[in-house]
Order: structure tokens, then sequence, then C-alpha cells
């Protein structure tokens, strides 16, 4: 079996949240940490390469920013983490479609009926 393509929507989605997560990791360090600013990235970030723009904040120093800045750092994630992963789905697919995919072997589990018992033929 070869792999020759992936479906964009679930990968973008899958690398969407672990970015949201990571995001909120990142600010909540920051304020640990005591650092003066936070720099989330907009855009895709790719090794070697970075198409983004980064948005240089100040810390929040008052309640209201301090509970806005976490939704902002994680949305700001979140949309660099949906379009890196819909950027390397689409490279990836573009790649495989002109070298032939990737050789794949895949594990099918038998699955339970909705019964909840499972038999096996004799």
């Amino acid at each position: 079996m070869q792999i020759m393509s992936f479906r964009v929507t679930p990968v973008a989605r899958v690398l969407a949240i672990n970015y949201a997560v990571l995001g909120l990791t990142y600010l909540s360090t920051l304020l640990l940490t005591g650092a003066k600013g936070m720099i989330p990235p907009l855009g895709i970030v790719a090794p070697l390469v970075f198409f983004n723009l980064n948005l240089h904040l100040a810390l929040p120093t008052h309640f209201l920013n301090g509970v806005l800045s976490p939704v902002a750092a994680a949305l700001c994630y979140t949309v660099t983490g949906w379009s890196t992963g819909a950027a390397a789905v689409l490279a990836f697919n573009f790649a495989a479609q002109q070298l032939g995919g990737i050789e794949a072997s895949v594990v099918v589990k038998a699955s339970r009926p909705a019964g909840g018992s499972m038999h096996l033929p004799s």
C-alpha cells in the first residue's frame, strides 16, 4: 500500500489544537518567569522556513488584559498551527504525486459489535 495524499482539514485541525495548547503553555510560562513581553507568531512556521508575522506584545498588567492575552495568544497559535498543518499537507500531497507516494503497511484491528461481545469464527 502507498500513501498518496492526506486530507488537509483533519491534519490542520490536529496541529491547530496542538499549537493552541502550546500557546497557552507559552503564555503561562512567560507570566511565571516574569518576562517583559511575548511574541506570538501568526503565519506558517516550518523547519528552516518562517513565513510569519511575529507580534511583539507587552505582558498584561491589568486584570482584563491578563484574561484577554491568553485568549489572543491561543488564537494566534491556533491560526498558525492550522496554516502550518495545511501547508505541510499540501506540500506532502504535491511531493507524493510527483514521486509516487510513500510505501506503508496498515494494521487492522478487529472491532467489537455494538452489543459488546465479540464472537470469533471457529
